[in-house]
């Protein structure tokens, strides 16, 4: 793959970004909904938000890792793609090729039934996703939680 076009489009993995979903349609691999509308990439999802940690000096991996030693959190764990600023988590685990990852916006959920919610983010934009409103917003909390223990780790010393 064009690596021109992978890192352009990690350059909308930032904080205008709501989620980023797989997409399998006319050769995309991924749906990527901001607040200024969705986006569709040839880019997979992890390639998509690996890209996007590497322009922080990270990988997904070493954001997840030090996410699970300082919070403990060794299943669907956030990712702080650029600490301080935005991160985004998993709605299963993040090998699943159905897992979409939810940024740092606040959004509402309503249960859907069938272990199937809709999470509504401020500005209407809804998305209907394969998870129970009690992990999304326990995914949520852990998210704003790692985001605020991190900035807290930086400001301390």
């Amino acid at each position: 793959m064009n690596n021109d076009l992978k890192e352009k489009d990690s350059k909308l993995i930032n904080r205008r970004v709501l989620a980023v979903e797989p997409y399998f349609t006319n050769g995309n691999k991924s749906k990527i909904t901001t607040t200024h509308g969705i986006h569709y990439s040839k880019v997979s999802v992890l390639e998509l938000l690996n890209n996007a940690c590497i322009r922080y000096a990270s990988t997904i991996e070493g954001r997840m890792k030090a996410t699970k030693e300082v919070m403990d959190y060794n299943q669907k764990t956030p990712v702080l793609i650029n600490p301080n600023e935005f991160g985004a988590f998993p709605t299963l685990s993040y090998k699943n090729i159905e897992c979409v990852w939810i940024f740092n916006h606040h959004f509402y959920v309503n249960e859907l039934g069938n272990g199937k919610s809709q999470i509504v983010f401020d500005n209407g934009i809804h998305l209907t996703l394969k998870a129970s409103k009690n992990v999304l917003l326990k995914q949520q909390q852990r998210l704003h939680t790692a985001i605020s223990i991190f900035s807290n780790m930086e400001h301390s010393e």
